[in-house]
């Protein structure tokens, strides 16, 4: 079955950006450029008729554009590694493009995600061999991290084909953003 999330891309200018500040090293795997973006929901495996459902779903979200900022660095650690990601700035849109969204799957039955929204970009995977003093001088380096903001017009469903490579993302649908003068 295939494997659904929700998304918004990230410019490439911007992706390519962020991910030439990560350090290089053979334990820290970048994220691939054109794979960079901003999960609003993960849904896991579902079958068809729950993904004819879910799109039909969120094309009712009635989402406007929006404004998003990088703001800063940071580091899940888990058992297997740690993930470098690049902040988003709190954003009152974004939180209710999440919450519409959360809404539309609510009617279809799917249960609310139980984690706290934390918006970030998941910029490299490094496994545990990485060196700790360059992620800890990386992490140092880029706490301030600000490039220009970013128009978003537009969110993602996508699949995730899991394979040796790591995923590969294919869009599913697009929906747009309503101009707020319409």
């Amino acid at each position: 079955m295939p494997r659904l999330f929700i998304a918004i891309d990230t410019p490439a200018a911007l992706a390519d950006a962020l991910l030439q500040t990560l350090p290089a090293h053979r334990d820290i795997r970048p994220t691939p450029t054109a794979q960079l973006h901003l999960t609003l929901r993960f849904l896991g495996e579902c079958d068809a008729a729950a993904i004819a459902a879910i799109a039909q779903a969120l094309h009712a979200v009635a989402a406007r554009p929006l404004v998003l900022q990088v703001s800063g660095v940071g580091r899940f650690r888990g058992r297997q590694g740690s993930i470098l990601w690049a902040g988003l700035a709190e954003s009152a849109p974004l939180q209710g493009l999440v919450d519409a969204v959360s809404a539309a799957l609510d009617t279809l039955g799917i249960a609310p995600d139980p984690r706290r929204f934390r918006p970030h970009l998941t910029l490299a995977r490094c496994r545990p061999g990485a060196p700790e003093p360059l992620l800890r001088d990386w992490l140092g380096a880029f706490r301030d991290l600000a490039p220009p903001p970013w128009q978003v017009d537009r969110f993602l469903l996508y699949e995730s084909v899991l394979g040796p490579e790591g995923a590969q993302h294919a869009v599913r649908d697009t929906y747009r953003a309503i101009s707020p003068d319409c």
